[in-house]
């Protein structure tokens, strides 16, 4: 996976993880659209790691 792949994903994780985190503060941690928030989170996430393992096996 290039540098630029890497890039682009980590910055959607991070952006991600910040839009999670203002939801939770406005509508409270326990509000379906944090659910939602959080699952769009771990599909980036899975997303990372899936592109590096497919490199890895390569």
């Amino acid at each position: 996976m290039n540098d630029f792949v890497v890039e682009n994903l980590w910055c959607k994780i991070e952006r991600l993880r910040q839009e999670m985190h203002e939801i939770a503060l406005k509508k409270g941690i326990s509000h379906p659209d944090v659910l939602m928030a959080s699952q769009r989170l771990d599909e980036a996430i899975n997303e990372f790691y899936n592109a590096d393992l497919i490199e890895l096996a390569g």
